[in-house]
């Protein structure tokens, strides 16, 4: 809770006063959106375009790209590392513009050198910075706001760069490795949302009368 607070304060001071939201965010298929402006966001991946309302002003999203490729029967994925972005908007449509990988050769390009594009609804590119939330070693679970908090706190592009007021949180030394973000986890997920974006909407409806039954 502490951390939620501390990064809403942070937009505050970034964003202008706005009586409401005029930024409508599109997130297309293969866009997994991570967090916004100081809050936790979890995409569909490959579901239909979702659109997320935001404040006129200064914008922050971590996100990545998730590609899907088919061979026979089975479906796999690459996933880009987490990527961070700053820009403006006000009164706006906004969309990511990814390129559509053909292969996993092409998709591993990509995440070595992320190259995209930010517009507007008239296919105006919109001006941005971008960044890594780079976290090596076996993962089981992530906390992007946190790592987002810190990433603030530096001057790498994307980041805010505003200084931290806050009470640290103090932790126990040992020799035990703090992980994050499971694999396994995440490729259930991914099959999940892309097979139910495949199916009809009869299957769908089983699917979720089987769901709601659980």
């Amino acid at each position: 809770m502490r951390r939620k607070l501390f990064l809403a304060s942070v937009f505050s001071a970034v964003l202008p006063l706005a009586a409401h939201a005029d930024v409508t965010l599109h997130l297309d298929r293969g866009v997994e959106l991570l967090a916004y402006n100081g809050q936790e966001y979890q995409s569909k991946v490959f579901g239909d375009d979702a659109k997320i309302t935001l404040e006129n002003g200064t914008q922050q999203l971590a996100f990545r790209s998730v590609a899907s490729f088919e061979k026979g029967k089975e479906v796999s994925f690459q996933k880009s590392d987490v990527i961070v972005v700053k820009f403006d908007a006000s009164d706006e449509d906004v969309y990511f513009d990814l390129p559509a990988f053909k292969s996993k050769r092409e998709a591993m390009a990509f995440n070595k050198n992320p190259s995209f594009e930010i517009v507007d609804g008239d296919q105006n590119p919109i001006a941005f910075e971008q960044g890594k939330l780079i976290k090596k070693g076996f993962q089981l679970s992530r906390d992007y706001l946190a790592e987002l908090q810190r990433y603030n706190e530096t001057d790498q592009p994307g980041s805010l760069q505003v200084v931290a007021i806050y009470e640290p949180k103090h932790e126990s030394r040992s020799s035990t490795v703090v992980v994050n973000e499971s694999t396994v986890t995440n490729e259930i997920e991914y099959q999940l949302h892309y097979w139910y974006g495949k199916a009809d909407a009869a299957t769908k409806e089983k699917f979720k009368s089987f769901v709601n039954a659980q």
